[in-house]
């Protein structure tokens, strides 16, 4: 249930919305899920990245959300479930059998979901260090004045796109037009998801698929705050974000010009 108001909606991309819905969200529980095991980057969860592991942003991310009215890390890991005690946010030890690498995210979810019964779930990725509190509380905002069943971050580019060698978002038998002309095109990054969980449950016990949504909200969030972690360029360039982005709160230098005259 909702009730009907006109809001404005800004997001760290800068794109803003006009909707007129706002809908009841019920019992909101943020959700981190991180097993011991990664195959490309072994341990990544834990591994520190800038003074920290590397999930602890994600947590220290939820712990600062308002909206959430509890956060969860959910783990087959007793290193993962020690970290998250030592922040201060509850752990759910996922069974065995959801630790393996064939379980899915929907299988995962759906066991979730069961077991805390939430309204609203909010998941906040492990191996997207850059996101923050500010983000997630957009994503609650877009999400409660829509009418969507999910809302998964990305990102929005009007840059020619192709896929497998076909133009996505041009026409190659016209001149190439500027790329502001150009339809968006929408990435996800998983960074932030959020599900309507009745919804979730009803798709997932009738094709076992709810994890991508039917009614979707593709929200653009800005690109360096949805980098995923997966590989070890990845996390060095994960790094250098984190360290430029202290230098950047404690100093921003005015621009400066080329000038021909030497000035």
């Amino acid at each position: 249930m909702g009730v009907l108001q006109t809001f404005e909606v800004r997001n760290s991309a800068g794109i803003s919305r006009q909707t007129s819905f706002v809908r009841n969200l019920g019992k909101v529980l943020g959700h981190i899920p991180a097993r011991g095991g990664s195959k490309r980057l072994p341990a990544k969860n834990l591994r520190i990245l800038d003074g920290k592991p590397m999930m602890a942003y994600a947590i220290q991310c939820a712990l600062d959300c308002p909206p959430l009215s509890d956060t969860f890390v959910n783990t087959d890991s007793e290193e993962i479930d020690r970290l998250a005690n030592s922040m201060g946010v509850k752990v759910y030890r996922r069974p065995e059998e959801l630790g393996s690498d064939e379980t899915t995210g929907d299988d995962f979810t759906a066991d979730f979901i069961r077991k805390t019964r939430p309204d609203t779930l909010v998941m906040v990725s492990p191996v997207c260090p850059m996101v923050t509190a500010e983000d997630i509380t957009n994503a609650i905002e877009a999400y409660q004045q829509s009418d969507c069943d999910t809302l998964i971050t990305c990102e929005a580019t009007q840059m020619q796109t192709f896929c497998e060698e076909k133009p996505v978002n041009i026409d190659t038998a016209t001149p190439l037009t500027p790329s502001q002309s150009n339809p968006f095109v929408h990435i996800l990054n998983w960074a932030v998801t959020i599900w309507d969980t009745a919804h979730f449950m009803q798709s997932y016990e009738s094709r076992k698929s709810g994890y991508i949504g039917t009614n979707r909200l593709l929200y653009p969030i800005a690109p360096s705050h949805g980098i995923k972690v997966s590989t070890e360029n990845d996390f060095q360039q994960a790094e250098l974000l984190l360290k430029a982005r202290q230098m950047k709160n404690a100093y921003i230098a005015p621009p400066i010009y080329w000038s021909g005259d030497g000035s």
